[in-house]
């Protein structure tokens, strides 16, 4: 093979066969076109040349042949776009629902319509990204009152368990616009009453527990469908009777209350309030866990579990061996054996190629536990070295 400098590489072009960092690497097929990306992380890496029996060419193969596979540099790439794809479009989302909020104080007044087309733009981004938006790592914002995010979380989760249980798409909806919405009573108690880290004045507590019913009145007033302002309404209810406002039991509950209920409640556990940090996904899941039957419907608290696994996507995991990785893909079929692409091995050196395995529990190695934030912190230091 021949040796070509970085520098020589071209953003857009292709490379007729395979390129190699060295006799058995490939980072690049010759389907994939060079990005910048590319180029930026092989600088990062310190490497000035790369090996190939190829040519450059403006458009890639027109048929198979010569395709060696993808490489490892090309998932990562992907995986790289499709997250940032995940996050722009999350951003965009909580963008529409804040100045939804901001003309409803304003002005007195929310457009059902308006929440429809976000709650369709949902449903559409996870037929196509759902992996991705699943695991968006959205940090606290100062821009922002909390319900914002929480509200589109909120929706993603609830979307995503209706489309587990098969829901038809106008029943999705309304649930998307139920999970919009089930915040909206909060816009009207003052911020400093539940976005502290003081204990809450008994009046204070009455305050929020009202906040379901002042959500229903509005949306109700606003020519909601009954559906929509029943599950805004029930959404803190619990299936031992001990929620509020009303204590409803089972299944007196609406399909919609209870899966907003559980959706908000584990975005509520996985983001970071002002009294406590925003906990790992299998801690927040396990934590549900606890609850089935008692808080939460046990058929949609499995639907949440199987849709994002015991171990949700993104999470980074020890092995038994200690070795380290990261959840890249979850089964449905099988929540508690997640696909894992391993980063760091036993010896705590980088895996070279990565390699995805989903361990079962008859199996050697298994996972062993999630890391830790610092943990996390520590690993992403380390691989980016």
């Amino acid at each position: 093979m021949k040796k070509v400098s970085v520098n020589q590489l071209q953003v857009n072009t292709y490379i007729d066969a395979p390129v190699y960092l060295d006799s058995k690497y490939i980072i690049l097929s010759p389907e994939t076109p060079i990005t910048e990306e590319l180029i930026k992380r092989l600088e990062k890496w310190h490497y000035e040349q790369v090996l190939t029996d190829g040519l450059p060419s403006g458009a890639p193969p027109s048929s198979g042949g010569g395709n060696e596979g993808e490489s490892l540099l090309d998932q990562d790439i992907k995986d790289h776009e499709a997250e940032k794809q995940a996050t722009d479009f999350f951003n965009k989302m909580v963008k529409k629902i804040n100045e939804l909020f901001k003309h409803f104080l304003e002005k007195g007044l929310i457009y059902h319509d308006s929440v429809i087309e976000i709650a369709k733009e949902i449903m559409e981004e996870l037929k196509h990204n759902k992996r991705y938006l699943l695991s968006v790592y959205i940090p606290e914002r100062e821009d922002v009152n909390y319900v914002v995010p929480h509200a589109v979380k909120t929706a993603v989760f609830a979307l995503a368990v209706a489309d587990f249980l098969r829901l038809p798409p106008h029943k999705q909806i309304d649930l998307g616009t139920a999970a919009l919405m089930h915040e909206i009573g909060m816009l009207r108690i003052p911020p400093e009453v539940y976005q502290h880290d003081r204990r809450l004045s008994e009046q204070e507590r009455k305050t929020i527990i009202a906040h379901p019913v002042i959500s229903y009145k509005i949306l109700k007033e606003a020519g909601f469908p009954p559906a929509v302002c029943v599950a805004v309404l029930e959404h803190h209810e619990y299936v031992d009777g001990t929620g509020y406002p009303r204590k409803l039991k089972g299944d007196d509950i609406s399909l919609y209350g209870k899966i907003v209920g559980v959706a908000s409640a584990y975005s509520a556990a996985t983001s970071k309030r002002p009294f406590r940090d925003g906990r790992d996904g299998h801690t927040s899941i396990m934590d549900l866990a606890k609850e089935m039957g008692k808080r939460y419907d046990e058929r949609i608290l499995r639907a949440l579990v199987y849709t994002l696994s015991v171990y949700p996507i993104g999470t980074y995991v020890r092995m038994s061996n200690g070795a380290t990785g990261v959840i890249v893909k979850t089964d449905p079929k099988e929540p508690k054996h997640p696909l894992v692409r391993l980063l760091i091995n036993e010896n705590n050196t980088p895996f070279r190629d990565r390699p995805i395995v989903q361990p079962k529990d008859s199996d050697e190695v298994v996972i062993e536990r999630p890391l830790t934030k610092n943990e996390v912190k520590e690993l992403k230091q380390y691989i980016q070295q």
